[in-house]
């Protein structure tokens, strides 16, 4: 067991500059890049068989609704959604992955007022652009503008669904 060899991934910091040579950051600020490197979780414990060893993941800083938003009640699933739609935090998120994400967001603002009363166009939509946004994100160069763009798109996913949970657990609540 003794001389059992660990595989390892590449060190996070050979990741980090790995990053920075294909020009990830190049649309950053120096304040932006700074958040953008603090952003990272740097390690992780895990425990094997024979012992424990230190892992290291990267997970970057994305936008989230605000909290006293997240846990309001509304009267309807498209206020809710409005409001959670209007109320995102973009702090340390890049500029390049903003423009994409705030349009995004725009965009299914629009599509949500436009369909209030019939919810299930905007999520089959949404589905739709983000079948296609994935396909993007699966070819060798990805700019800023597509990734901001494709996380926007899992938010409004995420808000639409928690949205019907809500309404579901009202419902619940009221049968009781």
């Amino acid at each position: 067991m003794a001389n059992r060899k660990y595989n390892y991934n590449s060190d996070p910091l050979d990741e980090l500059l790995e990053k920075l040579n294909s020009g990830d950051f190049a649309d950053q600020s120096m304040h932006e890049f700074s958040n953008t490197v603090k952003g990272y979780n740097t390690s992780k414990r895990s425990r094997g068989t024979s012992g424990s060893y230190t892992r290291s993941t990267y997970s970057t800083v994305r936008p989230r609704i605000k909290a006293d938003v997240e846990v309001a009640s509304f009267n309807s699933r498209y206020e809710q959604i409005i409001a959670s739609l209007s109320n995102i935090v973009y702090d340390n998120y890049a500029a390049g992955k903003k423009d994409g994400y705030q349009q995004a967001i725009d965009r299914y603002i629009q599509m949500t007022t436009q369909y209030k009363n019939n919810l299930l166009h905007v999520e089959q939509q949404v589905a739709s652009d983000l079948e296609t946004c994935s396909q993007k994100m699966n070819t060798i160069t990805i700019d800023g503008y597509t990734q901001g763009y494709y996380d926007a798109l899992t938010m409004v996913k995420k808000v639409l669904h928690n949205s019907k949970l809500a309404r579901l657990r009202e419902l619940s609540n009221n049968l009781k």
